[in-house]
């Protein structure tokens, strides 16, 4: 999953791998590391939504995971990029 958005006049980038669990966020060039597949809870949860948060100068970015019930390995996730409170990007899938 690759969704890339701008904040302010910076290219931003969300990046997951669906196999290994991945999560970063490159803005400008910098990268934060938000999940390592070297955490276990990486590949188990029981809820069915995740937030990650990274602050980047006077803005707040925000991801948002929402993943279906059942069989959530195998179906699309949905995904909500917001910055300071406003919704910038959205995808489904993997």
């Amino acid at each position: 999953m690759r969704i890339p958005f701008v904040v302010g006049d910076t290219p931003c980038e969300f990046r997951r791998d669906q196999m290994w669990g991945k999560t970063e966020l490159s803005v400008g060039n910098q990268i934060v590391v938000l999940q390592s597949p070297t955490d276990p809870a990486t590949h188990v949860s029981l809820e069915l939504s995740k937030a990650w948060e990274c602050q980047f100068g006077d803005h707040l970015i925000r991801i948002e995971k929402t993943r279906p019930l059942l069989f959530a390995g195998f179906r699309p996730h949905d995904y909500r990029v917001v910055v300071d409170g406003q919704v910038v990007a959205q995808e489904h899938g993997f």
